[in-house]
């Protein structure tokens, strides 16, 4: 770059030098700026979600996961969980249930045109299919409905499974270790008094649900509660089936070898807070046993004397019964028929 030199005054020289040298330095810094600007852009176009082909933007089934809370067997989805409001902001969009789900969720209990919204629950792993917990809120009804994914993320299949329309009909359910799906409906039929209902699903490899057997109770005509190790032997002093009013139980039948017993327990109290446990108990003296869950805290305290046995909550049981109360008490033995 030339310059033209003034003839009178050399500081001018200078000043024009000066003058176009600190021009170039601005164009370079605005080139520079410039070069920054669109590198950054770049950077958080990288950052941000990917495109498939159809331009829309990717939500991999990861994503899908990550909305829903991490459970562990046993789990159990009590009415006051279901009833809670949550928040717009934590919904499934349609897009998305259709994409990991199916779009018709909800179709068999909202009315065609209802304004339906579906919330993300929690996500258990199970041994062959894994359990997903929807939760849809309609303008005067909610619903859970456990939604079966293979390993891959492939839906199976669903099963309602709770449901909240007033406080005389409520449906929710449970899981146990063995993935035994247990549906409560507790029905008010008049001030006090209730009926129940329980129904046992297993779940197949491909999603497909087989009921097990039911349990009723409270309901004029329903048969009594079903005791599911009522048949084996009961061969041992103190085997036999303790009971504590008309809806409250505790069986016990004999273990693999002398030192082992199985039990069963379902008891429902006057506040309609129930309970169900069963496994296999040690004995830990002539008329002493225990029970220790292998998945969770829950541990159960025998006492027998005098044809009756005692029970006592050693750990925490609740997920086997409601918040409100405990396996404990005192049952007698009944007469072996």
């Amino acid at each position: 770059m030339q310059t033209q030199r003034s003839k009178g005054c050399p500081y001018f020289d200078h000043i024009i030098f000066f003058s176009n040298f600190s021009a170039v330095i601005n164009k370079h810094i605005r080139m520079n700026k410039l070069v920054l600007a669109l590198l950054t852009i770049g950077l958080l176009a990288g950052c941000g979600s990917k495109k498939n082909k159809s331009g829309k933007d990717d939500f991999t089934f990861e994503d899908f996961r990550h909305l829903f809370a991490e459970a562990k067997l046993p789990y159990k989805l009590m009415p006051e969980e279901l009833a809670n409001k949550k928040s717009d902001t934590a919904g499934i969009s349609p897009e998305v249930l259709k994409q990991f789900l199916t779009d018709t969720l909800g179709k068999s209990d909202f009315p065609e045109g209802a304004t339906v919204k579906f919330y993300p629950v929690a996500a258990v792993d199970g041994a062959a299919v894994n359990y997903f917990v929807v939760k849809a809120v309609g303008k005067s009804l909610t619903t859970a409905y456990i939604c079966f994914l293979d390993k891959k993320g492939h839906y199976l299949n669903r099963l309602p499974a709770g449901k909240v329309a007033d406080k005389s009909d409520v449906f929710y359910f449970s899981i146990d270790t063995r993935q035994v799906i247990k549906v409560t409906n507790e029905r008010e039929l008049e001030p006090g008094h209730r009926s129940t209902r329980e129904d046992f699903f297993g779940v197949s490899d491909n999603g497909s649900t087989t009921l097990i057997m039911t349990n009723t109770s409270g309901d004029p005509g329903a048969g009594q509660l079903f005791n599911p190790i009522d048949t084996l032997k009961a061969a041992h002093k103190l085997s036999g089936d303790y009971v504590s009013g008309e809806n409250s139980l505790v069986s016990v039948r004999d273990g693999d070898d002398p030192k082992s017993f199985l039990f069963f327990i379902s008891f429902s109290n006057k506040t309609g807070c129930k309970g169900e446990l069963s496994g296999t108990g040690h004995f830990t003296g002539a008329n002493k046993g225990e029970y220790k869950d292998k998945e969770t805290d829950c541990g159960i305290a025998f006492q027998f004397a005098s044809g009756r046995v005692s029970i006592k909550e050693i750990g925490g049981c609740g997920a086997y019964r409601g918040v409100r109360c405990f396996f404990e008490g005192s049952y007698a033995k009944k007469k072996a028929k």
